[in-house]
């Protein structure tokens, strides 16, 4: 698991088993006292910055549905919606969202 971080927030980014060039990014977080202050597109442009480093082809993440903020900041940084499903743990819905890379 690769973590990165700054002061605001921190992210993950994973390869996805047997797909060496496609990443998985997760934990996303800003932290509480930081948000809604454009952090999070700050945090969202990093990630996206060092998918580019690492030489990733395409890039996925999920988040919940319900997560307004979350899903403004895949929108406004060219992130696109490729499914929705009904999360049978959290009883909610997840979003699947991609984004190429290169």
């Amino acid at each position: 698991m690769n973590r990165f971080s700054n002061n605001a927030g921190a992210f993950h980014i994973d390869p996805v088993p047997s797909q060496p060039q496609m990443a998985h990014c997760h934990g996303f977080f800003v932290r509480h006292d930081m948000r809604r202050n454009g952090h999070g597109s700050v945090l969202k442009e990093q990630q996206m910055r060092i998918l580019k480093e690492l030489g990733y082809d395409f890039a996925t993440c999920t988040v919940d549905a319900g997560n307004a903020a979350q899903i403004t900041i895949l929108q406004q940084s060219g992130w696109r919606m490729l499914a929705e499903f009904a999360n049978s743990k959290s009883g909610g819905k997840t979003q699947l969202w991609g984004w190429d890379v290169q």
